[in-house]
């Protein structure tokens, strides 16, 4: 089996996020380390435009987005499991709850009380991304409290599910979900003065981040970007062909599609034809001269997908 190749920055929350799923799981990895923000000329022939973090290579096969990234993770032998079968569907349902409320919560509170202190530029970037067209610095840090308010009560569901059914969100054994909850948490106490403080609050959480901080991350070899383009471009992509789902959004296979995620953001399309379409996962097949052919793997959930 071909070594993951995982393209992200140390500082990056969703990568830590899958830095984790690495240790929950025990995989050996490669590290190729990109810029914060744009332009990223030795990603984008991988992805097609796509400009977030992180991104998971094996071989010809690239997978844009957290929730592929872990779905395929999922698959993997390993030492341990990620997703325990028979509570898949529960820790989904808790990851979803980390990464659509808590994580976005989160995100606002370090963005806001960084304002004045990180670059513009990054800030302006990544506002871009995660807050409404035509925010102001005004009003985000106006409406801080408010967020504060409610990221308390993200946690205090959290605290109370551990607290009841711990010392792991799905019990006895760390998950995906797990790691979810984590990269929140290590975001909030690394990169806001008072998230320590904030998080204190909450007994059971503290101990569950200490816990998985323990685990670590894997074992893990660099990697530069120039040979990460070098091995997709001598490997074929594996993933399958086919429509495996009732409902298609009347896209056929072989038709060139454009993905992107949900809401008003600055993120580009990416444009490829569709190899495989079921009810969580989209491929397209995309064809770069640095690298060949490939394919590039999406989640369903959070994206646009429609025919060009």
């Amino acid at each position: 089996m071909l070594t993951p190749i995982f393209h992200h920055y140390p500082q990056s929350p969703i990568a830590e996020k899958i830095r984790i799923t690495f240790g929950i799981m025990g995989l050996e990895w490669q590290s190729v380390q990109i810029p914060r923000i744009p332009p990223k000329p030795l990603l984008m022939p991988l992805t097609g435009g796509y400009r977030r973090t992180p991104v998971l290579q094996i071989g010809a096969d690239i997978y844009c987005d957290s929730q592929s990234i872990a779905f395929h993770l999922g698959k993997q032998k390993s030492k341990k499991i990620a997703y325990s079968q028979p509570n898949r569907a529960l820790e989904l349902i808790l990851g979803s709850f980390g990464e659509s409320i808590l994580f976005s919560l989160t995100v606002r509170v370090i963005l806001t009380t960084s304002m004045g202190v990180a670059p513009e530029d990054f800030i302006n970037d990544r506002g871009s991304l995660y807050f409404e067209p035509g925010w102001t610095v005004e009003e985000m840090k106006s409406s801080l409290p408010s967020i504060l308010l409610q990221l308390q009560s993200a946690f205090e569901l959290v605290d109370h599910h551990l607290t009841s059914h711990g010392p792991y969100m799905n019990g006895k054994n760390p998950s995906y979900a797990d790691a979810v909850i984590q990269h929140c948490v290590w975001f909030l106490c690394g990169r806001w003065d008072g998230g320590k403080k904030f998080i204190s609050q909450f007994k059971a959480l503290v101990k569950h981040h200490e816990l998985i901080t323990l685990i670590g991350h894997g074992s893990f070899q660099d990697c530069t970007p120039e040979e990460a383009l070098a091995i997709a471009k001598r490997h074929i992509s594996t993933a399958p062909n086919g429509i495996n789902c009732a409902y298609t959004g009347d896209i056929k296979l072989g038709e060139r599609i454009r993905i992107r995620p949900n809401g008003k953001t600055a993120d580009p399309d990416v444009i490829g034809s569709l190899r495989y379409l079921d009810q969580n996962i989209v491929i397209i097949d995309y064809e770069h001269e640095e690298v060949g052919q490939i394919s590039i793997h999406f989640p369903v959930l959070g994206y646009q997908i429609s025919s060009v």
